[in-house]
């Protein structure tokens, strides 16, 4: 391969709170270029992951961005990590024409908002709320909760799919608590929890550790029902430790079903590992979401140079089998992913343990036991 690299944008945070979760989606992104390469490339041409910090800001963000819109051989790009992040730079990458898919974003106005270069491949925290919210009714016999989210993007787009579904599916919200990034002591929070609830619900990422360990500390044995920012081993699982596993437990969704569900997850898992350690987090749905866009590229360069309008054309039209679900990877007119779906998790021997798959259409696999 001796022709110009095609070269591929990944905006991360490589620093901060979000830093292991950047150099996760990186390196899986990382491995599914170099697997590309090893098998030839494209047409002649490398393909070369271009990754730049956008350490979880907007403004950094905006920065990231400028430089792969200036870069002539940048077809495409993958990314961020954070919402708050990806909702800025959006209309930056529609602008240019640049695609770009998030392989973890998951606020709902990522694809309703009319960029038409922009794709999502995890579900979204409508499907996701939804969810979580039903099982937690119709499985659980949960009517009552409190919910309590971090002061995020991401925190508030979460606690407010989750409690509109909750009381869509004949629940109720007793009341909702803010609380900021970064926050650790819980303890005032926790001891003016309403006795009533049923369960709590956190809506974030960072304080679900310190959270559920406060509720257990002051004996409030409810279920802990999370979203997705807490399907995290190093954010959550970890430092949460035993008290994860105490009381009634914890339940976390998130948009990627565990490992060996679908063909193909366990050996790229094997392969990650031997190379960057455990995967974490989202590794699967990142690897897949550049395998996914490497097969658009390639596509592209049937018909000449792969321009990013052809670039955009070919990714548009995709429909390819992944490792991350069983159905095909295939765009709704949003740019959401059809084949994403929501799995839902206990927390068992210090690991997660994946107990229900729920369908974009609302099918429901049995709970196991």
């Amino acid at each position: 391969m001796t022709d110009a690299p095609l070269k591929i944008g990944v905006g991360v945070p490589l620093g901060g709170m979000g830093e292991t979760l950047g150099r996760e989606m990186a390196n899986a992104i990382q491995l599914a270029v170099d697997g590309a390469n090893e098998a030839g490339g494209i047409n002649g041409h490398r393909i070369e992951a271009v990754v730049l910090d956008d350490r979880g800001r907007e403004e950094d963000g905006e920065r990231v961005v400028k430089e792969f819109v200036r870069n002539s051989a940048a077809v495409a790009a993958i990314g961020h990590y954070n919402s708050n992040v990806t909702l800025q730079v959006a209309p930056l990458y529609a602008a240019a024409g640049l695609p770009l898919i998030g392989p973890i974003v998951s606020n709902p106005a990522l694809t309703h908002s009319g960029w038409s270069n922009v794709y999502r491949f995890t579900n979204s925290d409508d499907a996701t709320g939804l969810a979580i919210a039903q099982y937690m009714v119709r499985q659980l016999g949960k009517k009552t909760v409190v919910v309590i989210q971090t002061d995020t993007v991401y925190g508030r787009s979460m606690s407010k799919e989750f409690a509109a579904a909750f009381e869509a599916a004949g629940g109720s919200v007793l009341r909702r608590h803010t609380v900021q990034e970064g926050e650790r002591n819980f303890a005032d929070l926790v001891a003016s929890l309403p006795r009533e609830a049923s369960a709590i619900f956190y809506g974030g990422t960072f304080e679900g550790a310190p959270l559920v360990k406060e509720m257990r500390t002051r004996q409030d044995d409810r279920l802990f029902a999370t979203g997705d920012g807490c399907w995290d081993v190093g954010n959550f699982l970890e430092p949460a430790g035993a008290a994860a596993e105490q009381g009634e437990g914890v339940l976390v969704l998130s948009a990627c079903p565990q490992l060996g569900e679908i063909a193909g997850s366990l050996e790229m898992a094997d392969r990650y590992e031997r190379r960057f350690g455990r995967i974490r987090n989202y590794a699967v749905n990142a690897f897949d979401a550049a395998a996914t866009l490497i097969d658009a590229i390639r596509v592209a360069s049937n018909n000449g140079d792969p321009t990013r309008d052809r670039v955009a054309d070919a990714l548009r039209g995709i429909h390819r089998q992944g490792i991350a679900y069983e159905q095909k990877i295939s765009w709704d007119p949003n740019g959401d992913n059809r084949a994403a779906v929501t799995a839902l998790h206990r927390i068992e021997s210090g690991r997660f343990r994946q107990v229900a798959v729920v369908k974009k259409e609302g099918n429901q696999n049995e709970p196991e036991d």
